[in-house]
């Protein structure tokens, strides 16, 4: 890859992560302490613009950059339209638009978040695939894990940024008062990134439009079947990963006492172990194959749910925050390098955009069931037996590591037995 691509597209990595880190990181925890919704509300602010957003990459953004065969251009506008977006979802737009303050009526402003981010995850979608698509046309299978690994590297950086600054900011000068800043800097850096993307990136690899040499739907590709039964198990490994993940920050704030900034510095520890371990484990998936370092990461994804209940102390997270780092580095870099090999170069925006779509809806909206409406139901049975305040949502929390942790094991399961067919059949070798 050229130097110059390299660098574009590390520091539009680096920008995403640092607005995904100031902004998303807070949301849930906005949503359950200052506008006071349930568990099953407060997941909807990931359920439904996730759900807008797998549907229509997988569907309207991936098969059309396939058919232009061009990336940037979706980049461009999807960024540009959500830092838009984001200006007019703040508490102080939403008060010009309606004359309340957020307090006046918290669950107006609530659904008024709902409904904007699905709207605009609608549309920014197009930036996620042709994103993917992108980094596949620019990078070669025999070092791709390792440039994956280099750029994911500079990821974790710009989420340990994010993370810290959202935290120092979110809680200043009282709790949660800094939320609504966090608005205007995730916009700022959309806009900054839409100029590096389009300065700093060049597409050198040419890909054939589709409209020119289109990909049958009948047989695609040989390895077609493979790459489902991997994203099946994937998406529950995912789904046991993102229902911990998603109130995290609150079981922190409730069963440790932990302060905004406290959350941060354990997110930063995950953030380090990434940058650390990006291109080590991208180099070792070159050398010695994606789906062994695969194999480590999915019996990680059983164990790590029932470890984030155990510490008692704030320092004693820290181990839990590293393991949770090298999941997230296996989940991240070894599995798109994965896919990537397995994709034909021509169909890469159709199914790049549906391996997105299914990591969003296990990570962005299948959540719903166990963050939300689960933990909801766990809160009124341990309310009917005894319990009362606090100890009820703690409770509650620690059955549903359990149970993500049983989805988890089902997810290895999946994978072993997709494992076994790329082991029988002399056809499929080459992704080992």
């Amino acid at each position: 890859m050229e130097k110059r691509n390299i660098v574009g597209l590390g520091a539009f990595q680096f920008m995403l992560a640092v607005r995904r880190g100031l902004f998303y990181a807070f949301l849930t925890l906005y949503m359950l302490e200052v506008l006071k919704r349930s568990f099953t509300e407060a997941m909807l602010v990931m359920t439904l613009p996730m759900l807008a957003n797998s549907i229509t990459q997988s569907i309207i953004w991936g098969p059309r950059t396939d058919y232009m065969g061009k990336r940037k251009p979706f980049i461009i506008v999807g960024e540009t339209v959500a830092g838009i977006f984001f200006i007019l979802l703040t508490p102080h737009a939403w008060s010009v638009f309606t004359g309340y303050d957020v307090t006046d009526n918290p669950t107006l402003y609530a659904y008024y978040l709902i409904v904007g981010l699905t709207i605009l995850e609608s549309i920014w979608s197009m930036s996620n695939v042709a994103w993917s698509a992108l980094l596949a046309d620019l990078t070669v299978k025999e070092t791709r894990g390792l440039v994956v690994g280099q750029i994911y590297s500079i990821e974790a950086i710009g989420r340990m940024f994010g993370v810290f600054f959202g935290g120092v900011i979110y809680d200043y000068p009282t709790r949660a008062a800094g939320f609504p800043y966090l608005f205007y800097m995730s916009s700022a850096i959309m806009f900054v990134s839409v100029l590096v993307i389009a300065l700093a990136v060049r597409e050198t690899r040419r890909v054939e439009p589709t409209r020119r040499n289109p990909v049958g739907e009948s047989a695609d590709f040989a390895a077609k079947n493979v790459l489902y039964a991997f994203m099946l198990a994937m998406s529950m490994s995912t789904l046991a990963f993102a229902s911990i993940f998603r109130i995290l920050n609150y079981y922190l704030r409730i069963a440790l006492s932990a302060s905004s900034l406290e959350m941060s510095m354990l997110s930063n520890v995950s953030s380090m172990t990434q940058f650390a371990m990006n291109p080590i484990i991208g180099r070792i998936s070159d050398k010695k194959g994606r789906v062994p370092v695969l194999r480590v990461g999915f019996l990680l994804g059983v164990i790590l749910p029932i470890l984030y209940i155990i510490p008692r102390q704030i320092i004693w997270f820290i181990p839990v925050s590293i393991l949770m780092g090298m999941h997230r580095v296996i989940f991240m870099n070894v599995s798109y390098s994965y896919v990537a090999d397995i994709i034909p170069e021509n169909a890469r925006g159709k199914y790049l955009g549906r391996y997105n779509m299914v990591e969003t809806l296990s990570f962005g909206v299948l959540p719903i069931l166990t963050s939300g409406i689960l933990l909801d139901a766990l809160k009124s049975f341990y309310s009917g037996v005894g319990y009362s305040g606090i100890e009820v949502e703690i409770f509650a929390i620690a059955c549903l590591s359990f149970v993500s942790s049983i989805i988890s094991l089902a997810g290895f399961v999946v994978f072993e037995l997709h494992r076994r067919v790329l082991k029988t059949k002399p056809i499929f070798s080459a992704y080992k």
